[in-house]
């Protein structure tokens, strides 16, 4: 690994990090300033073009249900194994591990495959297809 790629997978490290906690804390501009203005988000059902589109999806109502009976309810992604493979000088494909934890504890977990792209002059998610591998069969997925 060069040393360019050496400072190139820690900001990207970064800012799949910033892009997991603003997505979490639903702060629809900072998640939505991690990808690129053309950016595409592959969801399982769902298909979102655009920095602008994914900042409206993220300023919607959250997919996951409030607590029906009105205690606290958070999301907490935490990211794990991360491998990013340089295909370009300003171009790297990643993909990523992650774990949900939730008022029941371990709730999901999958992974993300990201394509990544330097745009003025930062790091951004170019196309992001994440991937569930499994659901805990309390998980605050299933409230409603």
């Amino acid at each position: 690994m060069t040393p360019e790629e050496s400072i190139a997978l820690a900001e990207i490290q970064q800012h799949l990090a910033c892009c997991a906690q603003a997505g979490d804390a639903r702060r629809a501009d900072a998640y939505a300033d991690c990808f690129a203005v053309d950016g595409v988000l592959e969801l399982a059902h769902e298909t979102i073009r655009g920095r602008e589109a994914i900042r409206a999806w993220m300023t919607a109502p959250s997919v996951i249900p409030a607590p029906a009976d009105g205690t606290p309810g958070f999301v907490s992604h935490h990211l794990t194994t991360c491998h990013v493979e340089f295909t370009a000088p300003d171009e790297a494909a990643a993909r990523t591990y992650w774990l949900v934890t939730s008022v029941v504890g371990l709730d999901h977990n999958g992974f993300y495959r990201d394509h990544l792209r330097r745009e003025d002059g930062a790091w951004r998610i170019a196309h992001r297809r994440p991937r569930t591998l499994w659901i805990s069969p309390a998980s605050v997925l299933h409230r409603g």
